[in-house]
């Protein structure tokens, strides 16, 4: 229940929690559309996160798929000569290819012009040498043309030339080498759309069985992760080199396209645009992306595919082992050479050639070993997103933090491990980025939407309690206006600072209205009792209380009074916990522990701020002395600590000198005192026994007699029990046991350096 009224408080717990689920749903509509527009960005982390799984589950490579790579290598230029060949040379290679009985012979170089070195056109160069006088060379056009050399042998063997798929226009374009039928509706609109053909001189086109685009797009990152199977130029459909390939090797005479809206694959759906779902070649059917393209499932980097070019042109017959591994085999004429610049970047690594692609696209199929993307997965992606959504949105505002965290990781580890599971099992791609990302900044708005809740509240209660001053100061208020003045005066009071204990830990395990309820059930009561003694409270500082006594109106005994407040307090606080640790109304800590440091000086005490708004408060250094001894609680492990001013005056209380310290920020050591009790228990002959060994253990150790300090502390932790001081002796025994091996100055007058405020 609010401190204001009721029906404030219900307005606050409603906005806590719809406010928060306002911007989880906020965040889901984003993320959807993010994913239904392809955000580039997004798209590059789930591409990226694509090659994390395909390098911890790579296709197997088997040397017995027929598959290989004659590969015109650095190592090859070297020993031939500068490219591009003659191709008398090539024709050379072609025809021991042939005889080495391969299935066909896939160009990855496009041969768009003449042989320069062919005889008809080496007339001008020859012309051109000044020792070749007047001759006209015409003897040598008598010779064949390489041309003619190349096309022939292309003739005796099964080959496809390359092509290029360009994006400027050119004119004109070569007839598609294969003819196309349609299941379905024709996806040519979906195809990956082009200008013009860069294709092979009209010789070697001929003569060729096959001619496929070499063409392909890395993604934006750089890398090749898909081949296009086909490619579009105005209403002409060209193949790929691979494609063209497992082609001319099955002796097939056309493709067959298969469509979406033929294709019986739930999600697709048949209405607008039809998409390209599956391209059969011969015997293989090959699944696709909507736009064409086969998602290539790469092996790891293995030279075993590979044969350098120079081997199969060699005359020495030790050279030949190559001849064994290619019979059947489809043979992909490429180059790794840097200096020809079709060098590719794959999930695996950079520098690779860019035949590899179209030789591992050709294994796959062999393989029939397929990573995709059905269409249903794109419809399980967007429902992820959304259900996941949805129940983040519901469920964190209702959650503290740290679990939330629990339940981040939860969901995080089942989104990776169904995308892991996914990949390695089936060979599905499901992007678990988008829904990760979902989630993560879910919880990371819905959680500083909370806080940002929460510390308004905390705000306004702390607001509603600074009302709650002594039923003193209002009368004095009430008689006297002019106290409403800016201005003070200079008082003896004695000012009291308490903390609870780890409160920043303890909010981190409750969910915000928690927090409230808790912070409510704990400064009502200790406000009662600081009220019930006499005192002012001065603020709130969050978990904090600051206080004092003597002013507005006198207390002569303002120092017991807060001696007997800080008891009271301890009593209240014990019974605070067993009265709501297992009670199910609202999350209480499992024990609350508190730190109080109570000081006394000369303050300036009165109305404090701006003549907007002001307050009635105090400063001063004793109020500085109070706060840094309420620090020292901590170190010492005890619930209350006493300035030196303020013990003076506790006559009959049960009161030990703890320790001389130095605080942060002051040079004069302060002598702090241990508060066990009040008058009663200073009587009594138990706190008198204890009190006479405590004397005797302090002036060991000031006196640096460490072994006779320390034997006591048992016997002391023991007699300090009844009053819930054992902390004190913990703290001093290791500071003994660092004593003992680096042992202070001969000088040393036992004041401890206090470090941290």
């Amino acid at each position: 229940m609010s401190i204001l009224n009721p029906d404030i408080g219900a307005m606050t717990r409603g906005r806590q929690w719809i406010v928060p689920m306002l911007v989880g749903a906020l965040v889901t509509m984003v993320i959807l559309g993010a994913r239904l527009s392809k955000s580039s960005i997004i798209e590059d982390l789930s591409l990226l996160f694509s090659d994390v799984h395909m390098r911890q589950d790579p296709r197997p490579y088997d040397p017995d798929t027929p598959v290989r790579i004659i590969d015109i290598d650095d190592e090859s230029i070297k020993r031939i000569g500068q490219w591009p060949w003659p191709r008398t040379l090539l024709a050379k290679m072609n025809d021991r290819l042939t005889n080495a009985e391969v299935a066909v012979i896939a160009y990855d170089v496009i041969f768009s012009e003449a042989d320069r070195t062919s005889p008809e056109n080496m007339i001008e160069v020859l012309k051109s040498n000044p020792a070749a006088d007047s001759r006209d060379f015409q003897d040598i056009t008598n010779l064949k043309s390489h041309d003619t050399i190349f096309a022939e042998s292309f003739g005796r063997t099964r080959v496809v030339a390359g092509m290029f798929l360009l994006g400027v226009e050119t004119e004109a374009l070569p007839a598609p080498p294969a003819g196309f039928s349609f299941s379905g509706a024709s996806p040519a609109q979906s195809l990956e759309a082009y200008r013009g053909v860069n294709a092979a001189i009209p010789e070697l086109y001929n003569a060729a069985l096959g001619s496929g685009s070499v063409s392909f797009q890395p993604d934006g990152d750089g890398i090749v992760r898909t081949a296009p199977l086909l490619g579009r130029v105005g209403d002409k459909i060209y193949p790929s080199l691979a494609m063209e390939a497992l082609r001319v090797a099955q002796d097939a005479s056309s493709y067959i396209v298969k469509s979406s809206d033929a294709s019986n694959e739930w999600g697709a759906g048949n209405s607008g645009t039809p998409h390209m779902a599956a391209l059969r070649v011969g015997n293989f059917e090959i699944p696709t992306t909507k736009d064409g393209k086969l998602l290539i499932y790469y092996t790891e980097p293995t030279d075993e595919r590979l044969i350098p070019a120079w081997k199969i042109l060699s005359d020495d017959p030790t050279d030949w082992e190559w001849q064994n591994r290619l019979p059947g085999n489809i043979v992909f004429v490429g180059t790794s050479s840097e200096g020809l610049k079709d060098i590719v970047t794959t999930p695996f690594r950079g520098g690779e050639p860019g035949v590899l692609v179209h030789a591992q696209v050709a294994e796959q199929v062999l393989q029939e070993a397929y990573i995709q993307k059905p269409y249903w997965v794109d419809v399980i992606e967007l429902f992820g997103i959304l259900f996941l959504g949805v129940l983040m949105t519901l469920v964190l505002p209702r959650l503290s933090a740290a679990r939330g965290v629990i339940l981040i990781l939860f969901f995080g580890n089942a989104i990776y491990w169904t995308s892991y599971l996914a990949f390695t099992k089936y060979n599905y791609v499901i992007d678990a980025v988008y829904p990760l990302l979902s989630i993560v900044v879910i919880y990371v708005l819905i959680t500083l939407t909370s806080f940002y809740l929460t510390e308004t509240e905390r705000s306004r209660i702390r607001g509603a309690f600074s009302l709650y001053l002594s039923p003193e100061m209002v009368k004095q208020v009430s008689e006297n206006p002019d106290l409403l003045k800016l201005g003070g005066e200079e008082r003896e009071i004695s000012v009291l600072f308490l903390d609870i204990r780890s409160f920043s830990q303890i909010s981190e395990t409750m969910r915000p209205q928690d927090i409230t309820i808790f912070l409510n059930k704990f400064l009502t009561p200790m406000t009662d009792i600081l009220q019930s003694h006499e005192a002012t409270i001065d603020k709130y500082i969050g978990d904090a209380i600051v206080a004092f006594w003597n002013a507005p109106v006198d207390d002569p005994e303002h120092e017991k009074n807060s001696a007997r407040a800080v008891l009271e307090m301890q009593t209240a606080l014990a019974d605070l916990n067993a009265r709501y640790r297992n009670q199910s109304e609202f999350r209480w800590p499992d024990t609350v522990k508190i730190g109080v440091g109570v000081n006394t000086g000369v303050c300036c005490v009165g109305n404090l701020g701006s003549e907007q708004r002001f307050s009635y408060s105090m400063i001063g250094d004793a109020a500085n002395l109070a706060s840094r001894i309420e620090g020292l609680t901590k170190q010492y492990r005890v619930a209350s600590l006493f300035g030196s001013d303020t013990a003076k005056a506790l006559t009959g209380f049960a009161l030990l000198e703890a320790d001389i310290v130095s605080v942060v920020g002051r040079q004069a050591p302060e002598t702090i005192y241990l508060l066990a009790g009040d008058e009663t228990v200073s009587r009594s002959k138990e706190f008198r026994r204890y009190k006479e060994r405590h004397d005797e253990f302090l002036a060991y150790y000031r006196g640096q007699e460490w072994e006779a300090a320390a034997e006591m502390i048992a016997e002391l932790m023991e007699l300090a029990a009844p009053y819930n001081l054992e902390g004190y002796y913990q703290t001093l025994k290791k500071r003994i046991e660092s004593f003992k091996s680096s042992p202070p100055p001969s000088d040393w007058q036992g004041v401890h350096i206090a470090e941290n405020k």
